[in-house]
């Protein structure tokens, strides 16, 4: 029966390695998908859906060629849809049978007439990240998420690439293999076992079979010797014998066998049998070793077999996940995506940061008015006449863009688009003095323009920003005529320049942080010291005067999470020097900044300077108790004209 348990084992082993190793090669499946979309009428550019992306699982691997400069971005669909509403293209989607199939779409809005002009698509804001390849081919790992799609293009005027295929990886792995294989080998062993065992077995059953003497004649003596129970003795070892010595040995061995008892085994053996002498530690030692023999054989087979197999060929077993806490914000029902991204926040302020410094350099306007736009480019536009003529006059503070601290993007997908920022700068140099960060608003007209700063702003020292939505949720403009702050964002300007006229006197000074409002501290020392002069030479021939009013540029509001606001206006600030009879004359030569701008350095009728200064204020929700609070301010000559 031994016997056919190790055939059984014999046959299930080569039936389990057999499917193990069948699994890792015949049957072993492709490692990968591939989809190819053929362009039979290139475009400009080519927008590859982003359900084509997501036809399959797992990381995509995108790869073009066709044209020798490829240019690939990628982005929300809606934002790419918007940024090609004027131009044709390409639009590769999927079919019924989920094939890839490209067809021509025509310009939806087409602002030109006549054939597409074209317009490069390389270092739009709108993309949430863009690569170039001019070697003729681009390949690409990406991980799309749903909703974003891959827009491809040349140089935005000649074809777009028209060479394209997506790669994804296809798990081949089994499992199985590796267990199969382990278990063959068992039972392949446990064969082996079962086999020898049974041959011992046999050996045993069949006993010794030596031949016994020849029974001597019937007699008295014999019949006598019958009656007795035969004597066992032990074998006595045998001598070597002398040619001279055999006659004696025959007569002997005559004698004694006519008067011993008769033996009960044979020294004699069968061919194959174990000869006398040989013990069972002998005999043992010798199927031990056989045993050991073939044991090694099936075993360094098994080990062999599992030697090839990679992990693909093992169960994977996933540790449980951590359980993450529930998140303390929830997006409403109908929240629309955040304008910007981290990563988009942080390119763009490097790209403003490096062209302002740029332009400030040069006194560059044109080049200034590609990142800024409205109060911050006309402050700006100021500065460059006046350093034009005075080289020594102060130039603006300059944009930092190391590191976007706080990003408060607007939860919006149509334009204009708006976002808040609070920007670090480079770490100072050895003995120089940390630039303090900024706080900025930036906005986006349309699909086809970068961000610009509409207003910035040197962030307050140790100032307490208000608890903001975090950036992948974002927020929303808050109206300016909204009745659920302490104050409209569109009365905030003029409240504030109602507080800076009467201080403690003012009707809306319950409303601000009064003790800790460092703009107003350093508008009244300045306005102080700017008196001080003035009457030490003119007191008695001029007047000087101060005023105050709300900015023209409207305000900008986006909501945080306490229900308050961020909210950026501008408040103008006058000094307004006029003589006190007409024969006097006002002197203003050493203020460059007004002689730049009036072209002339003494005036009959005086002169008015007026200054714009970019505040950012905090402002609590409708019943709060806190007070306003200055975030941070900026300010500069925004302009001089003579006194009528």
């Amino acid at each position: 029966m031994r016997f056919v348990w190790a055939v059984i084992a014999f046959v299930l082993a080569a039936a389990l390695i057999g499917a193990g190793i069948a699994q890792r090669t015949v049957f072993l499946g492709p490692d990968e998908a591939t989809m190819s979309v053929d362009v039979s009428e290139p475009q400009p550019y080519t927008l590859i859906d982003a359900e084509v992306f997501r036809a399959n699982a797992g990381l995509q691997t995108l790869n073009v060629s066709g044209t020798e400069t490829i240019y690939l971005a990628y982005g929300r669909t809606a934002d790419m849809q918007a940024w090609l509403a004027d131009a044709p293209y390409t639009h590769v989607t999927l079919d019924k049978s989920g094939d890839a199939v490209a067809e021509s779409v025509a310009a939806a809005e087409p602002t030109y007439e006549g054939a597409f002009p074209g317009r490069s698509p390389a270092g739009a804001d709108l993309w949430l990240d863009e690569f170039t390849s001019t070697t003729g081919e681009l390949s690409k790992k990406l991980q799309l998420p749903e909703g974003v799609s891959v827009l491809l293009a040349s140089d935005g005027v000649a074809p777009a690439p028209a060479d394209i295929s997506i790669v994804w990886p296809i798990s081949n792995a089994t499992p199985w293999a590796g267990p199969l294989i382990v278990l063959g080998g068992m039972l392949l062993l446990l064969g082996v076992i079962l086999y020898f065992l049974g041959v011992r077995h046999v050996r045993r059953s069949r006993g010794p079979r030596r031949k016994g003497r020849a029974l001597p004649p019937a007699g008295p003596r014999a019949l006598g010797a019958g009656r007795r129970r035969a004597a066992v003795t032990a074998p006595e070892p045998q001598k070597e014998l002398t040619a001279g010595d055999d006659a004696q040995a025959s007569d002997a061995d005559a004698t004694a066998d006519a008067d011993a008892p008769v033996e009960a085994d044979a020294s004699t053996t069968e061919p194959g049998e174990t000869p006398p002498g040989a013990g069972p530690e002998d005999s043992g030692t010798a199927r031990g070793g056989r045993r050991a023999l073939f044991a090694l054989p099936a075993m360094g087979l098994s080990l062999a077999l599992l030697t090839g197999c990679s992990p693909d060929a093992w169960p994977q077993f996933e540790a449980s996940p951590t359980p993450s806490p529930t998140p303390t914000v929830v997006a409403a029902e109908n929240q629309k995506a955040p304008a910007l991204t981290d990563a988009q926040a942080a390119r763009i302020a490097e790209s403003i940061a490096t062209t302002i410094a740029e332009a400030d350099a040069s006194l560059d306007a044109d080049l200034a008015a590609t990142r800024l736009s409205g109060i911050a480019l006309e402050m700006r536009k100021v500065n460059y006449t006046v350093r034009g003529s005075a080289a020594d006059f102060p130039a603006p503070v300059a944009i930092p863009g190391a590191s976007v601290e706080i990003l408060l993007p607007q939860a919006f997908e149509e334009w204009p688009r708006s976002a808040m920022m609070i920007v670090e700068g480079a770490e100072a140099a050895e003995g120089e003095t940390q630039a303090p960060p900024s706080i900025m608003n930036i906005t986006q007209a349309d699909p086809w323009s970068n961000y610009k700063v509409t207003t910035v702003a040197t962030l307050e020292a140790s100032v307490e920003v208000p608890k903001l939505a975090p950036s992948w949720l974002g927020s929303s403009l808050v109206p300016p005529d909204s009745s659920f702050l302490q104050i409209a964002p569109d009365e905030l300007a003029a409240a504030y320049a109602d507080v800076i006229a009467l201080g403690d006197k003012s009707q809306y000074a319950a409303l601000f942080d009064m003790d800790n409002d460092a703009f107003r501290t350093a508008l009244e020392t300045a306005r102080a010291e700017t008196l001080a002069g003035f009457n030490e030479a003119a007191a008695e021939t001029g007047t000087m005067t101060f005023e105050q009013a709300a900015g023209a540029e409207p305000p900008i509001s986006l909501a945080t999470l306490d229900s308050g606001a961020l909210v950026a206006v501008t408040v103008d600030t006058r000094i307004v020097t006029k003589p006190k009879e007409a024969d006097v004359v006002i002197k203003f030569g050493e203020n460059k900044g007004v002689v730049a701008l009036v072209g002339e350095e003494e005036s009959t009728t005086g002169v008015v300077e007026t200054a714009t200064n970019q505040l950012f204020f905090a402002v609590p929700a409708q019943g709060s108790t806190e007070p306003i609070r200055v975030l941070g301010y900026s300010s500069g000559l925004r302009s001089a004209a003579l006194a009528e």
